[in-house]
């Protein structure tokens, strides 16, 4: 059974200087990156640095996160997603399967976008329909994920390949006692929450991790 916590605050994220939110985590400790390390899915840019992102598809926190990272790309050279489904966004781990299955292709950085842009969030308590929704939303955006397969065929091979992967992701995200997303961790800065001005901050202040 996967680990779901609730998104956090966005105004707590306003509210808050840069050094509240780290508080006294140390983004290069082991925990953290053993998230890096563990994130399959990374999105370029031209800067330097290397940043890890603890989200979910459907947080609409997240979502903020992802269009000001796309909005300043100059900023580090990779950003790593670690997904964190949530059982608040039904069908949301659903995404991040289908996400890390994209890793590879040409495909990957348009699937994302699309993910944190247009995937609409899924209004049922049935997780197995939730997960049907989503997917059948990105065969409708991507049709040549149904190249050789139908959906409902293309729904187990993601889930036999990439469930683990993903619980594997949200027990590491509690073994670093992170409460939600997004969680925005560069160089030694580890945010917690989105908030324009910090995750600016922490950007421009990247250092790499020794």
């Amino acid at each position: 059974m996967q680990r779901y916590i609730p998104c956090l605050l966005f105004v707590l994220a306003l509210s808050l200087p840069v050094a509240a939110l780290a508080g006294e985590r140390n983004g290069c400790a082991p925990e953290y990156r053993a998230l890096y390390k563990n994130a399959v899915v990374a999105l370029q840019g031209t800067g330097d640095g290397d940043v890890v992102v603890v989200t979910d598809p459907l947080c609409w926190h997240c979502r903020l996160g992802h269009k000001l990272l796309g909005e300043y790309p100059e900023l580090y050279r990779t950003v790593r997603l670690s997904f964190f489904p949530r059982l608040s966004y039904p069908g949301s781990d659903m995404a991040a399967w289908i996400l890390e299955d994209a890793v590879g292709t040409d495909q990957l950085k348009a699937m994302v976008d699309f993910a944190y842009t247009d995937l609409k969030r899924i209004k049922t308590d049935d997780l197995i329909k939730a997960r049907l929704m989503i997917l059948m939303q990105f065969t409708e955006a991507f049709p040549h994920l149904l190249d050789g397969t139908t959906e409902a065929k293309l729904a187990v091979r993601l889930q036999k390949e990439h469930e683990l992967h993903t619980m594997l992701t949200a027990d590491l995200a509690k073994a670093a006692d992170l409460p939600g997303t997004p969680i925005l961790v560069a160089g030694k800065t580890v945010l917690v929450g989105f908030g324009p001005g910090p995750w600016l901050d922490a950007l421009k202040a990247l250092a790499v991790c020794p």
